[in-house]
């Protein structure tokens, strides 16, 4: 899953410093509110029924654990916020559309945010 390495690597690279209280609590009302939350909701729902046994077996949802895990640990040493909880969420929705071979034009542009360094809320 070189994509799922390359936004890792991406995670890495965002400059967290710039992040204060404001700025942190605006981004977080943001994910919270229409139209992030009702299309990430939406995808999740979405790729929630797609799930068996036979196309998600338990390595899967190990390796997502692990993937969330690596995206968690980013935000949280650099940020101590809930926001790593999101991000981790969100590392886990990019996974499993991958296993799934889920395409969404939305999940599309939520991935292209952290390909540019720039944690995804709001409009995207």
């Amino acid at each position: 899953m070189d994509i799922i390495a390359e936004l890792i690597e991406c995670l890495n690279n965002i400059d967290y410093k710039f992040f204060d209280e404001d700025s942190l609590n605006e981004l977080l009302d943001s994910r919270d509110s229409a139209p992030f939350d009702t299309e990430w909701c939406r995808v999740a729902e979405e790729i929630s029924a797609l799930k068996n046994d036979q196309n998600y077996p338990v390595e899967k949802e190990e390796e997502q654990d692990e993937i969330r895990e690596k995206a968690f640990m980013i935000i949280e040493q650099n940020m101590e916020s809930e926001l790593a909880d999101y991000v981790s969420d969100d590392f886990g929705l990019i996974y499993d559309s991958l296993v799934l071979d889920y395409n969404d034009e939305w999940l599309d542009k939520m991935i292209e945010e952290y390909r540019n360094g720039r944690i995804p809320a709001g409009e995207l």
